[in-house]
């Protein structure tokens, strides 16, 4: 057997559930650039979002415009 570990594919969105970056802890978030699909996944509630800190770029769940921190 092989003890290789599922990774998210680099090419699908990321969306973070917590306002938490998973990759440096960071709370600080910018608007992210949009993208082509972003059109599709803001019919989702989903709007793009980067980290201050790390620069990688997210996706979160919209609530009604709230700003970003």
């Amino acid at each position: 057997m092989s003890d290789s570990t599922w990774t998210w594919p680099d090419w699908a969105p990321h969306v973070l559930w917590m306002r938490k970056c998973p990759r440096c802890n960071s709370v600080k978030f910018k608007p992210g650039e949009l993208r082509p699909i972003d059109g599709l996944l803001a019919m989702f509630a989903l709007r793009p979002v980067r980290c201050m800190f790390c620069w990688r770029r997210f996706y979160w769940l919209s609530v009604h415009g709230a700003p970003i921190e």
